[in-house]
Formats: structure tokens, C-alpha cells, sequence
């Protein structure tokens, strides 16, 4: 219950924010991004979209805007990165998925997708409801539980039914809780990370092992994260394979 009530702050936090002084930064990294002209004005906004995600702040208009501001820079995987963090937030946002499928196809590192985690199969709804939706949903469907258990407590002759009607509201608010949570997990735990600059991946932790394959690893190149170590990251390479990676190549 403390970490739900954690999550649920930290959301709060993150709504009252954006009312200060983030709120006057962000606007003015949009209007450095529209009349940014060169590569290097389109990185100068996208610094000033990642300087609004200090302490922690996550939101879904920041990180998809910071996508932008790096696909206009030429930086796929910076791109990449920044849509993937944004879509938890904004599900349903057309624009992102468009401009996410457009830096996947432009970035020259680009592997095959990971297959799809059993429990996304389970959680259908987990690609239609943002995280705070989600959380809002549970707290929803779990008064109504609380309301069907009340009602069987004073009903006893209609119990049945509505002890029936509870538990499944009961489950169904354990799945909804459960998908938010993993959802909050994916978003705040770096468990991803895209190579943002050519690389030489290693079988070691050390620029002084064999290469791990037989190709440098290029901008776009997402893979799972396994181990960290030092300035150096072991992960996952759908269709390559395991290697080591330094950290000043790769963005989590």
C-alpha cells in the first residue's frame, strides 16, 4: 500500500508541477524548436526538453516533443528513446505512434522487435489507458467492489449474487492494479536503452575484449538491459545476441 500510495504522490507532484516554472521552460523549448532552423538549434531545444526531466519528472508532452526535437537533429535513437518513454503516457496518440514508426525506420541500427511479453496478452487494455488512467480506472472499479461487498453485508437475502459481483469487481481491480504498476515499473526502471552513436559491442566489460559481433552496433540499435557495470551495460540484442556496451554510447 505505501508504494501505490508513492506512485499515486508522485503523479500528483508530477500534475502540480507543470504549473511553475517547468510550465515557462517548456514553452520556451517549443519556441526554440519552431524557429530552430540547423541541427545544432533543433539539439539546443531538445536540451531544453531534457532539462524540464531533472528529479524524476516524467510527462508524456515533454517526452514527445523531446522526440521531435531529436528527430529533427538527426538523432534516431535519441528520438527512439524519447517516444518509447512518452508512450506509456499518451497511448492513443497518433502523432507518436507515426513519428516513433518514422525515427524506427529512418535509424540505421534498427533490429527486430522483441517479442511481446505473455502479460501484454492478459492486459489488452494496457495499450489504450495512460498510467494515470490506469491507476484511476483501479481506484474505480475497487469502489464498486467495496459498494457490491457493503450491499451483500446488508442484502443478506440477495448475498450471493452480490458477493459474486464483488469478487469479480475484486479481481478485476487486482488486474487493473497490477497492470498499472508494471506499466509505472517500465516507465520509471531502465529496463531499455537505445545506441545512440556507432559502437563496437564486447564480449567484456572493457574496450580491451573481442568483439562481440561482427559488425559496430549504429544509432537505433534498442536492446534489453541485463547487467550494468562500471561505465559499461550488458544487454539483450534481439537477433544478435548478449554483449557489453559503454554507457557514453547507448541512452536509457
Amino acid at each position: 500500500m505505501r508504494v501505490l500510495a508513492s506512485i499515486l504522490l508522485s503523479i500528483s507532484f508530477v500534475a502540480a508541477a507543470e504549473g511553475g516554472s517547468r510550465e515557462r521552460t517548456f514553452i520556451q523549448a517549443l519556441e526554440a524548436f519552431d524557429h530552430a532552423k540547423s541541427p545544432e538549434e533543433f539539439r539546443r531545444a531538445a536540451e531544453m526538453f531534457e532539462s524540464l526531466l531533472q528529479d524524476g519528472f516524467r510527462n508524456g508532452a515533454v517526452y514527445y516533443n523531446l522526440g521531435n526535437a531529436w528527430m529533427k537533429a538527426g538523432e534516431h535513437g535519441r528520438a527512439i528513446a524519447a517516444y518509447r518513454k512518452a508512450q506509456p503516457f499518451r497511448p492513443r496518440d497518433p502523432y507518436l505512434e507515426a513519428n516513433l514508426s518514422q525515427a524506427l525506420s529512418a535509424a540505421p541500427g534498427r533490429l527486430p522487435e522483441s517479442p511481446r511479453p505473455w502479460w501484454r496478452q492478459i492486459f489488452f487494455w494496457r495499450e489504450l489507458l495512460s498510467i494515470p488512467e490506469k491507476f484511476m480506472a483501479a481506484s474505480a472499479v475497487g469502489m464498486v467492489a467495496l459498494l457490491f461487498g457493503l450491499a451483500a453485508l446488508k442484502w443478506r437475502g440477495a448475498g450471493t449474487p452480490l458477493k459474486r459481483a464483488a469478487l469479480a469487481f475484486v479481481f478485476l481491480t487486482f488486474l487493473l492494479g497490477l497492470d498499472a504498476g508494471l506499466t509505472w515499473s517500465e516507465a520509471t526502471d531502465h529496463r531499455r536503452a537505445v545506441v545512440v552513436k556507432e559502437t563496437q559491442a564486447r564480449k567484456g566489460n572493457s574496450a580491451d575484449y573481442q568483439a562481440a559481433f561482427d559488425q559496430p552496433l549504429k544509432d537505433g540499435a534498442e536492446f534489453s538491459i541485463l547487467e550494468r557495470r562500471g561505465d559499461w551495460i550488458f544487454g539483450h540484442f534481439e537477433g544478435a545476441g548478449d554483449a557489453w556496451v559503454p554507457r557514453d554510447a547507448v541512452v536509457e
